[in-house]
């Protein structure tokens, strides 16, 4: 959930890398993110994998398994987002860097509370219960974390799309607090992976990739 930033001319300094891509000084910080980013995903893929082998024995629970979605999709968001961010941005200073880390550091640990049991014995809903509170509570820091780089960098702060989407995930992420009950969990899960969905490709459509 890191904004797009708006290409300034002057600030970039382009140069080929060996695949091609055209990068800024801060060409390589797409790549560090994509790699964090595949071993982050790895644990809801493999519970994604493990459930479909599986499914004879043991019913994936719904709700777990939307925010499996949700991580996935929340990841390949950090990723673009580190793409986006290395194209129009030319350099960044160690407090923005370190803070915009926070985010993918963030979801691999949200992505290692909620990897779930395939197991036949095992509730994977009350095991995902255990854990609400840490996993609630370090979503609804993200888009602070984001907002807070924004400031860092001394960047305005516009009131668009981006700070819309932004303020939706920590409103969902707060609510996830409070949920206990089956029935409404599922709904928000359902809700927050439409809405981190949307956040990608409403406001990253247009990043190359």
């Amino acid at each position: 959930m890191p904004p797009t930033l708006r290409a300034r001319d002057d600030l970039r300094v382009t140069r080929p890398c060996a695949a091609g891509r055209q990068t800024t000084g801060m060409g390589y910080l797409w790549f560090f993110v994509g790699v964090l980013t595949g071993i982050a995903i790895d644990s809801p893929l493999k519970y994604i994998a493990r459930s479909l082998r599986e499914r004879q024995r043991v019913t994936p629970d719904p709700t777990v398994f939307v925010w499996q979605l949700f991580l996935i999709v929340l990841l390949i968001e950090f990723w673009v987002a580190s793409i986006s961010i290395s194209i129009s941005t030319a350099e960044m200073g160690l407090a923005q860097f370190l803070l915009f880390l926070l985010l993918p550091f963030g979801a691999m640990i949200l992505s290692s509370l909620t990897n779930p049991t395939v197991e036949p014995t095992v509730d994977q809903l009350e095991e995902f219960e255990s854990q609400r509170l840490a996993f609630f509570g370090i979503l609804a820091l993200l888009p602070v974390i984001s907002l807070l780089r924004e400031v860092v960098a001394g960047e305005t702060i516009p009131l668009d799309a981006d700070l819309v989407y932004r303020v939706l995930v920590f409103i969902g992420a707060i609510l996830g607090l409070f949920i206990r009950s089956r029935r409404a969990g599922l709904p928000h899960a359902i809700a927050m992976l439409i809405l981190i969905s949307a956040y990608l490709f409403d406001v990253y459509a247009q990043v190359p990739v």
